[in-house]
């Protein structure tokens, strides 16, 4: 496994939460711009700036559903509650960001609540707070430093009540100079990224892979109960079927990470599309074919090792077929290589034998029949008949994946 940096780690999380919290989107970036800047005035040591930022970045992940996002906006979030532990709760199993999960739990705290807590209050959760009320506190429609007094005193006067008086008093130095609100509006992610040392790469073994990828998966699987567990199921299929046809177990694993990744490019599709109770017109239905490009554009980061680059190849070429008829691409042929057919037919039985909001979940046995008599063709007869004669072990792995997925969706629902 090569070695990966925490920028190359978290720049698929923020571009997918971007994609998706359009109202929020330069929030995101700006928030973190504003926390830079307080930590550095706070002398922060290097490590503690990267985690401070990348949780600035992705600070608002647990905002699943439109309403909550949408309420984030308001200039006071009168139950933040939900959204944070969701958010804690996605990042937190995968260990490498454990820390940035604890900042994400509490960036809504209060200062003269902190001491009601049983646990860990960290002090980068206490400046995103305050950076997210001062981009919340700005106005687009103004000029931004036509507004720096005004926003300034509403920070201040919230000193040692709502904000931590440290993170004031360094907010109230580094506001004095000009830079500060222009590259609020102006500094790139990738700008403020290149600013911070991320000290050394990180050297994922498998576990922390799948941590990472199931991570990943949950951004988009549990905006809906219909998705809860489809990603889940496609990478276990595909292990499996990898399995099957004799393939390495390197392949199978990227295999398995490449389920759990494929649909991230939905994270930028309309809810409504995905729940729609008829079927999708022409028009919505090319909305909806965007999934594949989105995600390709959302892990272009992990194509700086090598391991990954077949894993994003396979995310966004799920849809295209042998016959030159699939998107986004339109490749055909021996373009289309083995493990993007095993996705796509994963991608499939996944599909028909899940609930979905226009019909009820389908038996292996009619599944099967529907993908022989229309779809075959169009990824690889001669993979797909060796793949029948392994129905059932494929229906037990359905089941047990649905049964997991529910469990996990429900659970965090309940737990946020």
């Amino acid at each position: 496994m090569d070695k990966i940096s925490l920028k190359e780690l978290a720049f698929p999380i923020i571009k997918a939460i971007d994609s998706f919290n359009y109202l929020l989107k330069s929030h995101q970036r700006r928030t973190a711009v504003i926390s830079y800047h307080i930590g550095k005035e706070l002398g922060l040591p290097c490590g503690d700036i990267a985690e401070l930022v990348v949780a600035a970045a992705m600070h608002d992940i647990g905002a699943l559903s439109v309403q909550e996002r949408d309420t984030l906006i308001k200039e006071d979030v009168e139950n933040p509650s939900p959204h944070c532990l969701m958010g804690y709760k996605m990042l937190s199993m995968f260990d490498i960001f454990s820390g940035i999960a604890k900042i994400i739990r509490h960036h809504h705290i209060r200062y003269e609540d902190a001491g009601k807590y049983n646990e860990e209050i960290r002090f980068q959760s206490h400046i995103i707070h305050l950076a997210d009320r001062v981009d919340i506190y700005l106005s687009p429609d103004q000029f931004i430093l036509n507004q720096k007094a005004r926003v300034t005193a509403s920070i201040l006067e919230k000193k040692g009540t709502v904000f931590h008086p440290d993170v004031c008093d360094a907010f109230e130095r580094v506001s004095r100079a000009d830079i500060f609100w222009i590259e609020i509006n102006n500094l790139t992610m990738e700008q403020l990224f290149s600013r911070m040392n991320f000290l050394s790469s990180i050297e994922l073994n498998r576990e922390q892979i799948e941590q990472f990828a199931l991570t990943i998966s949950r951004i988009i699987d549990f905006r809906s109960r219909f998705t809860a567990g489809h990603s889940y199921t496609v990478g276990r299929l595909a292990q499996f079927i990898g399995q099957v046809l004799g393939l390495d177990d390197d392949m199978c694993e990227k295999l398995l990470i490449a389920g759990y990744f494929h649909d991230i490019g939905k994270i930028g599709i309309d809810t409504a599309y995905i729940e729609k109770c008829g079927q999708l017109t022409d028009e919505e239905y090319n909305m909806v074919k965007l999934h594949c490009y989105y995600s390709g554009q959302i892990l272009s980061e992990l194509n700086s090792s090598e391991w990954f680059r077949d894993v994003v190849k396979w995310s966004q070429h799920h849809h295209e077929r042998l016959t030159g008829n699939g998107y986004p691409f339109a490749i055909k042929g021996e373009e289309i290589d083995t493990g993007t057919k095993i996705i796509a037919f994963s991608d499939m039985i996944s599909a028909l034998m899940e609930d979905r909001p226009y019909r009820k979940r389908m038996s292996i046995d009619t599944a099967f029949d529907i993908i022989d008599r229309y779809a075959a063709e169009n990824i690889d007869p001669d993979m797909i008949k060796i793949i029948d004669r392994y129905k059932a072990e494929i229906e037990t792995i359905v089941d047990q994946c649905k049964q997991r997925a529910e469990s996990c969706y429900y659970e965090s629902v309940e737990y946020a």
